[in-house]
């Protein structure tokens, strides 16, 4: 499969199947892959700081509740 998709040159080698790998069409597929990657990052950011902010308010609502119970 890596052969036929052209990511690996591979030679033989009496019984032996030697493979060396092709970088040049995966560095083609990182540098795609780089817009899909920073796209990402940035939801995964997003993300992360609206996580912080809903456990920010819980634990806010969570310290009211006690206040509320000592009373």
């Amino acid at each position: 499969m890596l052969s036929a998709a052209g990511l690996v040159d591979v030679r033989v080698d009496a019984q032996r199947r030697i493979y060396a790998l092709r970088p040049a069409p995966l560095q083609e597929l990182e540098v795609w892959l780089e817009k899909y990657r920073r796209l990402w990052e940035g939801n995964f950011q997003r993300l992360d700081a609206l996580l912080d902010e809903l456990k920010t308010e819980e634990l806010k609502t969570k310290e009211k509740k006690r206040a509320r119970a000592k009373r």
